[in-house]
């Protein structure tokens, strides 16, 4: 190859070298351009609301960046890029070349001695290669910063994140019918047909976006105007969030269309047309076959409320023929209106569910409405009402010979199949007794009297009663309750009167307490096999619960049994150990039953519950004789220090209200600690009250759920255990102001004038001290009533007893602040 050959082959890698660097900076400008010129277009047109005459002009402004960047950055430098150009760059970039690129590029061919200035220009460009004139890291950041910026558009255009993403794709792409405009105006009921004088509601919901007015366009057919009006903000219900305006009695075709801002809607047009009007709405409802009542008709009705599958059969009179009508459903269902005789069409309405219905008629195969909105209700079946008139006022003490009345008052919205008193023997087969005298009776009530002697119980023995009305549909019960048999002559703890000094400190029958607690886990057992409305995991989690009470009770009673043995209690006295046999009976019997109701065989667990609950009572009639025995001996004896013993020792395992470490000579408390036992009860009282209240209110406008039954039952326990904590409390401060007033007036009588003196200063604080006791009793009065009617509440869901049980625990609260 010649010299000038090589020399134009030089040349030509220059050349091609500073053409590749402006194809690829060319590139890149145009790339950054067209993400830049995006970016900004995009959010000018979300300004606007990405309004079509905003996305069009921003359409024009992003061609016409990518023109002028095309044209500028690449198109002009190629065409400006000629082998003059070429060599001229390379003579700046390279001053060594002293002009013989130049010289040889213009006298090429004409020159004789080109070979010569070719050959030395070759050895100049030995030290300069066309890579140092466009190295190659030039190059590699044009394109780096062309691929990124196209790698970022195409990413907003297929999949950018809010407002950019979207309008990106609306400026490349035009608009997508799969995807739904990130803002717009969603106006009802758009094109529609309406009878002449008819209201008519429009109702406009802005989508993705807040605008602080919404404004109604309306231009009537008659007039060239077009009518400007704000709609108002739906706050509440259905339509809450959207905008309304009503147009009232629409005299003629209207064209209408909504602004939100920068956002409008489409133009609609509705169509006034002249229709029947309705009359009256007659309503026949034929009621389920179950409920066994004879069909109720309404004379002018609209709206229809009866029980679910009643069937309600239409009347509708018109001023004049209707043709094509129809009942519109708002779940879309629609019913022909057939007949037609004096303009009178019938319908029938199948009360499934709540709904809303209206008339409509046919006007160019489109529904035109001719009537206002009625709504349907379909109230689910009330479950009958039953409840124990006698005993009248829950568990109830009778003598072993006694002649107890069982009575049951029933009533219920539909006829009643049956109504029936079940009562068992010490948690033996179950006897049921009839007490409706006359089927489909919507009341009945019934009685029936038990003769104790008959079934031979012994103290501690005891009956469990319950009841259950039953019509077509539901069976309701009652609370299980006990009639317990105590001895011919009741004995109560004399220790308190004849200053025995021990039996649990003076604070009642200790051994009442785990008998108290079985009778609740009993009756909470009896109430979940009832329940068919609780969800797996609430049924669990009551099982757990049950469960587990049952297996600390039975825990407690075998440690209270092991700790007599190894005292050696039971051989002190004989009815220590008959106590003690009883006790262990009763452990024995709720291993097992602990075990069902973890299993949540919740019928198999009431019958061990019932034996527990047997050998409890026994327990309970024993200890009240060990208490008579060593009150009348005064606490002195082996005896007595024996009872003693046994009364500590229920202290320290039943007694779950006091500490366990408490001791004798703790008991004791000052004014400042019994003040601020009572403020502590204040709040836990007022805390009560508050979440009654809130359940009450949960329950004002639909039927208790079976959470709300869970709750209402354990807030029912917090108030009981309230209750016995506040009895105990008034208990001990009446004890220790009887012993400061004894120890007063001893104190006092030593002197005649110091006792006139504390007479006359001690008055009103004695009267001060009998009326805080009186609303202290007064406060426990009406907490008492507060449980009765949480109890009635959880067991028949009512609203009523609900929001009676608050209004009394509020007044209880008010009482003991006092």
């Amino acid at each position: 190859m010649s010299l000038r050959e090589q020399l134009h082959a030089y040349i030509a890698r220059i050349e091609k070298r500073l053409r590749w660097s402006t194809v690829l900076r060319g590139a890149a400008i145009l790339a950054l351009s067209a993400l830049l010129a995006t970016l900004l277009l995009v959010t000018i047109a979300n300004a606007r609301a990405f309004s079509e005459g905003s996305v069009t002009a921003a359409r024009f402004a992003l061609i016409f960046t990518l023109v002028v960047a095309a044209g500028a950055g690449l198109v002009w430098p190629l065409h400006r890029l000629t082998r003059r150009r070429a060599v001229g760059t390379a003579e700046t970039a390279f001053p060594q070349f002293e002009q013989r690129l130049v010289t040889f590029t213009e006298r090429d061919g004409r020159d004789p001695f080109i070979e010569l200035l070719a050959g030395e220009t070759l050895e100049v460009a030995r030290s300069a290669e066309p890579e140092q004139l466009v190295t190659g890291r030039r190059l590699w950041v044009s394109l780096a910063a062309g691929a990124g910026a196209f790698a970022v558009l195409i990413w907003m255009i297929a999949a950018g994140p809010g407002f950019l993403g979207y309008g990106a794709s609306l400026l490349w792409t035009g608009p997508h019918r799969d995807r739904p405009p990130i803002y717009g105006l969603r106006v009802t009921p758009g094109d529609a047909v309406v009878r002449r004088q008819a209201d008519q509601l429009i109702s406009a919901i802005p989508s993705g976006f807040q605008s602080p007015s919404v404004k109604l366009h309306a231009r009537f057919q008659n007039s060239a105007k077009w009518e400007e009006t704000p709609m108002q903000p739906a706050a509440t219900g259905s339509f809450a969030g959207s905008y309304q305006f009503l147009l009232a009695a629409v005299p003629e075709n209207v064209e209408y269309y909504v602004t939100a801002g920068a956002v409008e809607s489409k133009h609609y047009h509705i169509r006034v047309t002249d229709l029947p009007a309705v009359k009256q709405i007659r309503v026949t409802y034929h009621y389920p076959a179950w409920t066994e009542m004879p069909p109720e008709i309404e004379e002018r009705a609209g709206d229809l409320r009866a029980v679910t599958g009643t069937q309600a059969e239409l009347e509708i009179s018109t001023d004049r023929p209707l043709q094509g009508g129809q009942i519109l459903l708002d779940s879309g269902q629609k019913i022909p209106l057939t007949g037609g005789a004096s303009n009178v069409y019938r319908a029938t309405v199948k009360m499934d569910q709540d709904g809303v219905y209206h008339v409509a008629g046919v006007e160019q195969g489109q529904p035109v409405r001719i009537s206002e909105d009625f709504f349907i209700e379909a109230r689910k079946p009330n479950p009958p009402q039953i409840a124990l008139t006698r005993p009248a006022h829950g568990d109830y003490h009778a003598s072993p010979i006694e002649e107890v009345t069982l009575a049951a008052k029933a009533s219920g919205d539909y006829a009643l199949k049956s109504v029936e008193l079940h009562y068992s023997v010490n948690g033996g087969a179950e006897t049921t007794l009839n007490l409706l005298s006359r089927k489909n009776e919507k009341q009945a009530d019934g009685s029936t009297t038990l003769s104790l002697e008959q079934f031979k119980l012994v103290p501690g023995d005891l009956i469990s009663v319950y009841a259950t009305a039953k019509d077509s549909n539901a069976q309701s019960q009652t609370d299980m309750l006990f009639i317990q048999a105590d001895p011919f002559e009741r004995e109560y703890s004399q220790s308190q009167i004849a200053g025995g000094g021990g039996g649990g400190g003076g604070g009642g029958d200790p051994s009442a307490q785990i008998s108290q607690r079985e009778k609740e886990i009993i009756s909470q057992t009896f109430k979940q096999q009832a329940d068919k409305t609780s969800t797996a995991q609430q049924a669990a989690d009551i099982s757990k619960l049950l469960s587990q009470s049952q297996a600390t009770l039975r825990d407690q009673a075998m440690t209270l049994s092991g700790r007599l043995q190894a005292r050696e209690l039971t051989d002190a006295v004989q009815a220590i150990s008959d106590f003690e046999k009883d006790m262990v009976g009763a452990a024995q019997a709720m291993g097992p039953a602990a075990q069902r109701l973890e299993q949540q065989k919740w019928k198999d667990a009431i019958p061990n519950e019932q034996k527990a609950l047997q050998y409890l009572l026994r327990a309970e009639a024993t200890f009240r004789q060990i208490q008579v025995a060593f009150g009348g001996r005064g606490g002195g004896g082996g005896g007595g220090g024996a009872a003693r013993d046994l009364a500590q020792l229920f202290d320290l395992e039943l007694d779950t209200e006091k500490n366990q470490y408490e001791t004798a000579e703790t008991k004791s408390m000052s004014a400042a600690e019994r003040q601020q036992q009572i403020e502590d009860a204040l709040k836990k009282l007022d805390e009560i009250a508050r979440r009654q209240q809130d359940l009450a209110g949960q329950q004002r406008s639909s039927q208790q759920t079976a959470e709300q039954k869970w709750q209402q039952e354990m807030l029912r326990r917090d108030a009981e255990q309230l209750e016995q904590q506040l009895q105990q409390q008034l208990a001990q401060n009446q004890n220790q102001n009887g012993s400061q007033s004894n120890s007063s007036s001893s104190s006092s009588s030593s002197s005649n004038s110091s006792s006139s003196s504390g007479a006359s200063s001690g008055k009103p604080s004695s009267q001060s001290g009998a009326q805080g006791r009186q609303s202290a009793q007064q406060a426990l009065d009406r907490l008492h009533q507060a449980v009765d009617d949480m109890r009635r509440a959880g067991s028949q869901g009512s609203g009523a007893d609900s929001r009676r049980a608050a209004d009394r625990l509020r007044e209880a609260t008010d009482l003991l602040g006092n």
